[in-house]
């Protein structure tokens, strides 16, 4: 993955000498310190700047003056190869360095320093220490270094990325890179060569390693890494550059002429930095004949430098052909985390910048060949092809405007989500003041109580925790919403684009001057780069901060857990409703009787109008019968009832539906023991459904 980390390392990368005494590491420190806090576009800032950096890296160098705009022309640096031993370069080695630089900077840090890092580093534990959050915490220390001089800070997130994921090549870079650029170059060595084991074809990791070796003095092997990081990768700037660098300081002025112009068109180094390397070289080659190197005189540099900046110029036709704008795919994080904390919004600002920076260079262009009258021969006409230029003008305006009237609207749907977003910030910031008071208030209360405070950390934690996912969520969707929108203006701005060739080609093509034809070649490329502006633009979209806190996103965590005491069972009769079967005792009272069960007792009546009520004691309940009943018979006796029950349990519960019976009972006595009838009841009910129930009925006065 590439991130602005990265970059920003290999920026800082343009010390060219040596290190051979003890305070070589405050030197480098107070160096990168003066990059960071130098106002480059300020002439007399920079200036100044330059000059106290030529004199840190004359230390550096052993005090030997290094090459400069005004000193004397300087002999070559002599190379001093390194012996380094592989046997260095393991995984085991790498980690007892990082855990070494870990312990001494961890020392070091004030109190909220280790509490910053502290969070971040709980947070990657919850992510198990993923790829991802591994790589954050590299990305967190990568930015240290380049916006803060707490190289301490920067160190301990670098080195814990290292110990938990030493097979991480982003992360060895970027411990190296810090090694190399505040502490200690030789140490970075064996860090950087690990890291070239895992992956050799890293032109980052050989650019890294060529310098290290450059800044100990091993020239050739710097000089090798730097070529094998361009094999890689014919376009890494930071590579030419550096190759640039070398050479200026070996005297290879002719070669350091060609890395210096490859590497400005690959954004390789600063504007300062080209530069001041670009001056340099034509101070060189404008001295004597008998001062100058094999190299070269100051006719072979302007003939260089003219090839380097125009290599097809003696081919060019007689008309200028349009080299057609696109606008690029522009990546996309996915999630709003990985384009807040994962590097994509410093992309995308870098991204601009470089896009700015280029615009800025062809503005200059197009305003000088505005300004410039055309060459032709005395007493010839310039043809005016006014037709032609009416048709560009009309073209290119009307699709500059279509442009910038789409760029428009589409900010305007963006702020509408911004709003949206800063007011649910708004919302989170003002919950979190109440919930806060809160927590001040109970951890008062508790005094030293350490279960009080404990109590009060969980209340607080129940209502932030929620109060701080809400909001994310709802910026993840803001997020969402923003990139929708942005993939959309892209591909309308890129089919405006495609329309503004379309028309204006044809009516270029008919322009057979050299003069119009450039005049227009530039102005149809002015409106290209306007468009293609429009989506640069509008890439580095802002966003409020996630929320974070000590909570963590796992909110069920601190809900007070809930206890409810079951139902006991009946523990005098355990064995519940298990009576036996046909064991019904009844005890009849001319048209009415009683019956009982071993867990239920029941009166009723039935002459006419039925009705009966039972009460089952195990189950706590009571069902009440309301019915027709009919009996006929002498000796034998039949009867039946039919009707509605409703059934009420003690804890409120109940049940209804119909019930119909038909039972036979004896006039007369029968044998001892023997049943004196049988009752079939039949029922319906909502809770029960359909039910069949055959009884046989003892009397115990026949008994």
């Amino acid at each position: 993955m590439k991130t602005i980390i990265v970059f920003l390392i290999l920026l800082l990368t343009s010390v060219a000498a040596s290190a051979q005494n003890a305070d070589a590491a405050q030197i480098r420190q107070k160096m990168a310190e003066i990059r960071r806090n130098t106002n480059w576009d300020d002439p007399a800032a920079a200036k100044k700047a330059n000059e106290e950096i030529q004199s840190l890296a004359q230390q550096l160098n052993g005090g030997k003056t290094p090459l400069s705009f005004s000193g004397n022309q300087q002999q070559p640096a002599a190379d001093k190869p390194l012996n380094i031993s592989l046997s260095a370069v393991t995984r085991e080695n790498v980690i007892t360095i990082a855990e070494r630089y870990f312990d001494r900077s961890y020392k070091n840090l004030d109190q909220a320093s280790k509490l910053q890092f502290e969070e971040d580093y709980k947070n990657a534990g919850r992510e198990d220490f993923s790829l991802k959050s591994v790589r954050r915490l590299t990305s967190t220390g990568g930015i240290l270094i380049a916006l803060s001089d707490n190289s301490d800070l920067a160190c301990v997130y670098l080195s814990t990325a290292v110990k938990i994921m030493a097979d991480d090549t982003l992360s060895l870079n970027n411990f190296g890179g810090f090694l190399r650029l505040i502490d200690s170059v030789k140490t970075s060595i064996p860090v950087l060569l690990y890291a070239n084991s895992i992956f050799s074809e890293s032109p980052v990791i050989l650019t890294q390693l060529g310098n290290s070796m450059f800044e100990l003095g091993d020239y050739s092997k710097a000089e090798t890494y730097y070529k094998e990081a361009l094999k890689n990768n014919p376009d890494f700037g930071q590579a030419h550059s550096s190759l640039c660098d070398l050479y200026i300081l070996q005297g290879r002025y002719k070669e350091a002429i060609i890395e210096l112009f490859a590497g400005v068109k690959t954004m390789g180094c600063s504007y300062m930095h080209g530069s001041n390397n670009f001056a340099l070289l034509r101070q060189e080659s404008e001295r004597s004949d008998q001062q100058q190197h094999e190299s070269g005189s100051k006719e072979e540099f302007w003939n260089e430098t003219k090839r380097q900046l125009s290599p097809s110029e003696s081919l060019a036709p007689l008309v200028p052909v349009v080299e057609k704008v696109k606008i690029p795919e522009f990546p996309s994080c996915k999630s709003v985390e990985d384009w807040l904390e994962g590097g994509g919004f410093s992309s995308a600002v870098n991204s601009f910048q470089a896009f700015q920076s280029y615009l800025g260079s062809f503005i200059e262009e197009f305003q000088e060949i505005h300004s410039q009258s055309p060459a032709i021969p005395t007493g010839a006409i310039l043809r005016d092809y006014s037709n032609e230029r009416l048709a560009l003008d009309c073209i290119t305006e009307m699709f500059f405007n279509q442009a910038h009237n789409d760029e428009e609207a589409y900010r305007k749907e963006v702020d509408q989500i911004i709003q949206q977003v800063n007011d649910a910030k708004e919302e989170y910031l003002r919950n979190l003041e109440r919930i806060t008071a809160k927590y001040l208030g109970c951890c008062e209360k508790c005094g030293d109580n350490g279960e009080c405070l404990i109590e009060c950390q969980r209340l607080y934690c129940s209502e932030e925790c929620p109060n701080a996912n809400r909001f994310n969520e709802f910026l993840g969707r803001a997020y969402t919403d923003y990139l929708s929108l942005f993939n959309r203006f892209v591909i309308r701005q890129r089919k405006i684009l495609d329309d503004l060739y379309g028309f204006s080609m044809p009516w270029f093509n008919k322009l057979n001057s050299p003069y119009w034809s450039q005049i227009y070649a530039y102005e149809i490329k002015r409106v290209a780069l306007s468009i293609a502006g429009n989506c640069y633009g509008a890439y580095p979209q802002p966003f409020q901060m996630l929320a974070h806190n000590t909570c963590g996103a796992d909110c069920s965590v601190y809900a007070k857990p809930f206890f409810e005491k079951p139902e006991e069972v009946n523990k005098s009769n355990p064995t519940g409703n298990n009576c036996p079967p046909h064991s019904k005792e009844q005890i009849p009272l001319g048209v009415c009787s009683i019956s009982w069960d071993c867990e239920s007792y029941e009166l009723g009546c039935s002459a006419g109008v039925s009705g009966s009520i039972k009460r089952n004691t195990v189950k706590k309940t009571t069902t009440i019968f309301l019915g027709a009943g009919l009996e006929g018979g002498i000796v034998a006796k039949a009867g039946g009832t039919f009707g509605g029950q409703l059934t009420i349990g003690d804890d409120g519960s109940f049940d209804g539906g119909l019930k119909a019976t038909v039972s036979g009972t004896s006039g007369a006595p029968l044998e001892k023991g023997a049943p004196t009838g049988v009752e079939q009841a039949y029922t319906v009910t909502i809770m029960g459904g359909v039910k069949s129930e055959t009884t046989k009925v003892y009397n115990p006065l026949f008994r």
